[in-house]
This record gives C-alpha cells, sequence and structure tokens, in this order.
C-alpha cells in the first residue's frame, strides 16, 4: 500500500520552501529595507538592507504556516484522490492534527523574529496579531488531550469550523504588511497560491460540501446491547444503497440524537450482505456512550462515505496475521468474509473474555473456514501479546494488519521490525481523528 506517510510529506514541505526561497533570494536584486523596524527581542532595525536574518527567517516561518494549514484545508475536504495519495483517511487525519502543532510552533517563531515595520501604520498589523491569537487558540482546543476529553464533540467541531476564517485573517495580514516575499517572484507565487488554494478548499468544505457529498439515507432495522460498552447498530437502506469494500469505514448522522453531528464507524459487514449495514460502536465519548439506548427502530440515519485503505486486496496472495485490540476487531469482522488463498490468523487483544462479544461468531468462523484461525487473548490471564506469543514462522513473508490502540501498534511495529518484517508489509488503522 503506497502513501504518502509523515516522514515523507513533511520533509517534502520544508523542501519546497527552501529551494523555492534559495533560488529567490539568489538572483534578488531589490532594494528592500528595513527603514525603521523593530523586533520583539533583537531591538530596533534602521536602514538594514534585507540580508538581516530576522527579516529572512521570520518570513519563511511564514510562508511555511501559510502552506501548511492550506494543506490542511486541503485534507479537510475528503477528497478521493487526496485520501489516495496519504494512504487513507485515517493517516491523512493524523498528519493534519500534527501538521496543526507544528504550524503553531513556526507562527510562534515568526511573530518572535519578524520585524515589524514603524513607518506607518497598517492594518494588517493588529489583524496578523488577532490572527495569531485565534489559531493559537483553535489549535490547542483542537489538540490538547485534556480539551478534547472535556470538550463535546459537536462544540469542537464547530470551533474547529471557525480555523479556516482565522486563516483567511493570517493571509489578509500578509498581503497588507510590508514583506520582502512580496519581492520574490517564485516564493510569492507558491504561497499566496497555496493560501487561496488552502482558503479555497476551507469554502467548499464549510459551504458546497454538502452538496458534492450527498449522503445516502438509511434506517434502524436493529439496536442491541451487548455490554461493555458496546452497541452494534444495524441500518437498512431507504434508497441507494452504500458501496464500499471490507475493512472500510463511514460517517454516520443519527438525526435523533443530532442533525449536524457525524461520526466515523467502521462496517462490519459485508459488501455482498445485500440490503443491510452493520456498525459496531464502543462508548468512548459523549456521543458514543449508551448508544443503544438513544436509539430506536425506524430512526433515520444518514451515511457519507466509503473511507479507509484498510484491506487486504493487495495482500490476499501472502499469509497474513491480523492482530485486533478490543474494539479495533471491527474492520476484521468484515475482512474475514472476503475470499483468501492463504491461511489467516486472527488474534484479538481484550481486557478479558466478557470483552469479547464477538468470540462465538468468530470460533465459528474459523471452524468452518480451514484457512482461518482465530485466538482470543485476555490480557487478564495471558499477559500483553508479542510477537514470540504468535510462535509466526518465517515473518518477513507474511503480511501484518493491526488494529487497536496505540500502545498495541507501536509495541507490535517495534517488534516486527526487529524480525526484518518491511514496513510496507505492516498496516494499520487509526482508531481517533479528533
Amino acid at each position: 500500500m503506497r502513501r504518502l506517510k509523515q516522514e515523507i510529506y513533511f520533509p517534502i514541505i520544508v523542501g519546497i520552501h527552501f529551494i523555492f526561497w534559495a533560488i529567490d533570494l539568489y538572483f534578488y536584486q531589490g532594494s528592500f529595507k528595513e527603514v525603521s523596524s523593530d523586533t520583539m527581542f533583537f531591538g530596533e532595525l534602521t536602514d538594514v538592507t534585507w540580508k538581516n536574518p530576522h527579516r529572512i527567517l521570520g518570513e519563511i516561518f511564514s510562508s511555511w504556516v501559510v502552506t501548511v494549514f492550506a494543506f490542511n484545508f486541503l485534507m479537510a475536504t475528503r477528497a478521493r484522490w487526496v485520501e489516495n495519495l496519504f494512504g487513507g483517511l485515517d493517516k491523512m487525519y493524523l498528519i493534519h492534527r500534527r501538521s496543526g502543532v507544528i504550524a503553531v510552533f513556526l507562527l510562534f517563531a515568526h511573530f518572535f523574529i519578524v520585524p515589524r515595520d514603524l513607518v506607518e501604520f497598517n492594518p494588517g498589523k493588529p489583524l496578523g496579531f488577532y490572527a495569531f491569537a485565534l489559531i493559537l487558540i483553535g489549535v490547542i482546543l483542537s489538540a490538547a488531550p485534556i480539551f478534547k476529553r472535556k470538550i463535546p464533540y459537536h462544540k469542537w467541531i464547530n470551533f474547529h469550523k471557525l480555523m479556516g476564517v482565522f486563516y483567511v485573517m493570517g493571509v489578509v495580514h500578509g498581503m497588507m504588511v510590508l514583506s520582502l516575499i512580496k519581492e520574490l517572484p517564485i516564493t510569492r507565487v507558491y504561497v499566496f497560491g497555496m493560501a487561496f488554494i488552502g482558503i479555497g478548499a476551507w469554502f467548499y468544505r464549510a459551504f458546497l460540501f454538502g452538496l458534492f457529498n450527498k449522503k445516502l439515507d438509511y434506517k434502524v432495522n436493529t439496536v442491541k446491547d451487548l455490554g461493555n460498552g458496546i452497541s452494534e447498530i444495524g441500518l437498512v437502506p431507504k434508497a441507494k444503497e452504500l458501496g464500499f469494500r471490507a475493512g472500510q469505514f463511514a460517517f454516520f448522522t443519527f438525526p435523533t440524537i443530532s442533525k449536524r453531528e457525524q461520526h466515523p464507524f467502521t462496517i462490519i459487514s459485508h459488501p455482498h450482505d445485500k440490503g443491510q449495514l452493520q456498525i459496531t460502536v464502543k462508548g468512548l465519548g459523549d456521543f458514543t456512550d449508551g448508544l443503544a439506548g438513544k436509539l430506536n427502530e425506524g430512526d433515520d440515519v444518514r451515511v457519507e462515505g466509503p473511507y479507509g485503505k484498510f484491506t487486504t486486496a493487495h495482500s490476499k496472495e501472502k499469509e497474513q496475521v491480523w492482530v485486533a485490540g478490543g474494539i479495533g476487531i471491527t474492520p476484521f469482522l468484515s475482512l474475514i468474509k472476503d475470499y483468501y488463498t492463504n491461511k489467516i490468523t486472527l488474534f484479538w487483544c481484550v481486557a478479558n473474555e466478557d470483552e469479547a462479544p464477538y468470540r462465538k461468531r468468530l470460533e465459528e468462523a474459523a471452524k468452518n473456514n480451514p484457512l482461518l484461525d482465530f485466538i482470543l487473548w485476555p490480557s487478564d490471564k495471558r499477559g500483553h501479546i508479542n510477537v514470540d506469543d504468535m510462535s509466526i514462522r518465517d515473518p518477513k513473508e507474511k503480511s501484518y494488519f493491526v488494529c487497536g490502540p496505540e500502545p498495541l501498534k507501536k509495541s507490535l511495529f517495534k517488534q516486527l521490525k526487529a524480525e526484518g518484517v518491511k514496513e510496507q508489509n505492516i498496516h494499520d488503522e487509526e482508531f481517533a481523528f479528533r
């Protein structure tokens, strides 16, 4: 599964900037000068040429901020080609979150380093400060774990949408104030071009997304409380059915709970199960807690998707090892119904056996399929699973699919790489988009 990973994405963003800035500065013959400017910590600059490091570094940092946020807004459009580029919406949103945090540090660096023109007042100056403060607040509320836990999702997402407004303020600030970048042709076109792409992507996501991404109408057919905070919801289509592949997820809106909130859930039914759609939800927040008690048969549901690249289509010719942690079993409930030519071994790691509501279903599937082995792994009895516990023969020759909490994934990734397994043979699904 080829994808643009964060290890590649961030160096590309940095590299492009350095190349454009280096070319422009090398050939620059202009007369830009700090007639009378001041800096946050380095005093005033009077009749200083453009070659001073405060000006160059300050504007490099700001141009990074503009383009990083532009790409973030592009990711938020959920465009298929963007998802394909990053290898899945879950991977893309992970980079999206980390990019936002990095952009804030760059914004701080710009704010403290770049010189401020003292010759004349410009409304772009206070606008830049307001944009800086609001973006800072927005990213902290979006990324800080304490706020993600305490702020209800519907309030969090509404505030997150305002990031586009703050971004526009920042771009307008950059266009109004005195800057070296306006005199550098390649960098100017790239940075302001990306700014307008970012604004366009935000506008599309905020105001036009619903027009071009029609949701499908379903209704609740069955509601089951499986215990331990787990709910299974069965849906039937009112008209057109959702087309998807095993292992994918979709965004679901339950109008009886909230008309505007939508949440991603993995589809546990198989594409061949025509006329029905099933999801399993673990109570992990204000919306998902006790979901079975909030829904009734006949309730309307709106479905948008499918998304995700956690499918085995590219690895079916290889023997596979699947590892699920807790509710991470959901994509495998669909994947086990696919056709495979080689052996599959599924490990389901749970805190205790009571937290494995699909145990009988998986044991029955393994009994009926000689190519499927299923092993339940309760940590209260067997401890945390590791690669040695799996007794894998020829580990380099297999493909691995892992879905579960981050500590489980990190541990297994490290152990598998130590066994010589190539990274392209290890596939995972991210849990949280928020």
